[in-house]
């Protein structure tokens, strides 16, 4: 036999050799590509694809679902392409995935700082607010002060410089308002409490015939109370200072 012949013999019975042995290899169910495949889809489900990247996982879903179907027919060449692409789309989707929850961490984040600031600023104003009034009532409790200091002083004074005083006045429980009178003025008669200040110890005793502490009538008569002690007496002069309405 010539050796030309030997050759092209010794090529086709290689190329029958290489041809059965491809044969045989597509003929091998894939089973442990079809694991992997269902191994990977599982982990994106598991990663939460299915709400972050439902187009890519959904892709993933059917094309492992076509290799199963696949490889019952017993077309298992097509059933490697297939399980490649749902290995493709489950990582595409798995990395989806990741990049999403990784961007809500980080608005999570910035919401959760946004909100300690805001609550920190919320302190800080609440602070200031307390930090004025306080400063407010210590020159509040300061000007009490000098106006009782300076009252004491001048009454010393009026002592030692006037002469006796002529007898008190009968101090009313009841009195008649005069035309043109406010709590005030009617505070400060002498048979009621001689002082303009102590208009809110009327006001509060009087609450039923006094809407507004700014609107009083002639002829209207009003209790005098008698029984206030000290400390109710300077509450009173404190307040009418606040209100500052006469």
């Amino acid at each position: 036999m010539p050796a030309k012949r030997r050759e092209q013999m010794l090529k086709r019975l290689l190329l029958i050799v290489f041809i059965v042995a491809a044969l045989s290899g597509c003929a091998k169910p894939p089973v442990a590509e079809l694991e992997d495949a269902r191994s990977v889809v599982d982990h994106a489900y598991a990663s939460g694809a299915a709400r972050h990247a439902p187009g890519e996982y959904q892709l993933a879903s059917s094309a492992l679902t076509a290799a199963e179907q696949q490889v019952r027919d017993g077309d298992f060449r097509k059933a490697l392409r297939t399980l490649a692409l749902a290995r493709r789309y489950s990582s595409e989707a798995l990395n989806i995935t990741l990049e999403r929850k990784n961007q809500l961490a980080l608005e999570q984040q910035r919401l959760a700082e946004q909100k300690r600031l805001e609550q920190l600023q919320k302190e800080q104003e609440l602070e200031k607010i307390r930090q004025e009034q306080e400063k407010r009532l210590q020159e509040q409790q300061k000007q009490a002060a000098r106006l009782a200091a300076q009252k004491a002083a001048e009454k010393e004074v009026v002592v030692k410089k006037t002469p006796p005083a002529p007898p008190e006045p009968v101090l009313l429980d009841r009195v008649e308002v005069r035309p043109g009178e406010n709590l005030a003025t009617l505070a400060a008669r002498p048979e009621v409490y001689k002082d303009a200040l102590l208009w809110p110890l009327i006001y509060k005793a009087n609450r039923d015939q006094i809407k507004n502490p700014q609107e009083i009538f002639a002829g209207q008569i009003f209790v005098i109370p008698r029984d206030k002690s000290r400390d109710d007496a300077d509450a009173a002069r404190q307040e009418a200072r606040e209100l500052n309405l006469f």
